[in-house]
């Protein structure tokens, strides 16, 4: 099964890392697709659940710009 999932918030100034808690019934992996220019996106740690995945994602914001 391929899910594609997007933070429905996306809020952070440079220096920030939002961290997020991903939830995929069904998924056996998880993908990170390459990040916008200015972020730096990485997988904490992924556990695997009765149906599907659990991930931790970080997100820095590298870039002055508002994300």
């Amino acid at each position: 099964m391929k899910s594609t999932t997007a933070p429905v918030g996306q809020f952070g100034w440079e220096g920030q890392t939002l961290h997020y808690v991903i939830k995929a019934d069904g998924a056996t992996e998880l993908r990170v697709p390459e990040a916008k220019k200015g972020l730096e996106v990485t997988v904490s740690d992924v556990r695997t659940t009765g149906d599907g995945i659990e991930a931790s994602v970080d997100v820095a914001v590298k870039s002055p710009e508002f994300y």
